[in-house]
């Protein structure tokens, strides 16, 4: 199980979409060239709160028992509020990839998603953050496609 980092300990964040691209000037022609290599992620800058003794030592402990660099820990963005009832979709297809998902298991003819909002797909460790970059609709069928970034990392298992 991964630990969780307490977002009650937040008192500031800064979230941006940072991406695997370089630019480089040509020393023939002099014109920027750039090499998009495909990956995008989010980087997060977190202040935690002043805290009073007894809870600097949880924080502590909390970091301490991450093992250093190498540790992992869940960070539920408080600065992100879930959409209202939507209900659950599901991913349809596990071949998909890119900036774009086909999913199903929506209720029907109804706004999903606008623009801004984000959504997570996987769980513990492969668990992502996305967002939604097209207003989303599902159609009579309860099938929707979501636009977003950054890209998807892996491939997604159907349902």
């Amino acid at each position: 199980m991964i630990p969780e980092l307490p977002v009650s300990l937040v008192s500031s964040l800064e979230r941006r979409l940072a991406t695997a691209a370089t630019a480089t000037t040509s020393p023939f022609t002099g014109t920027q060239e750039i090499q998009d290599w495909g990956g995008e992620w989010w980087e997060y800058q977190i202040t935690l709160a002043l805290l009073r003794s007894g809870d600097g030592r949880r924080v502590s402990a909390f970091f301490a028992g991450l093992g250093g660099v190498r540790g992992r820990f869940l960070f539920r963005d408080p600065s992100i509020e879930p959409p209202t009832d939507i209900g659950s979709g599901t991913v349809l297809g596990g071949h998909q990839s890119g900036n774009s998902l086909q999913t199903r298991d929506w209720q029907t003819s109804m706004p999903l998603f606008q623009s801004g909002d984000f959504f997570s797909l996987g769980t513990d460790a492969t668990s992502r953050t996305y967002q939604i970059t097209e207003d989303v609709s599902s159609d009579a069928a309860g099938y929707a496609t979501l636009r977003f970034i950054p890209r998807l990392r892996e491939i997604p298992v159907d349902g």
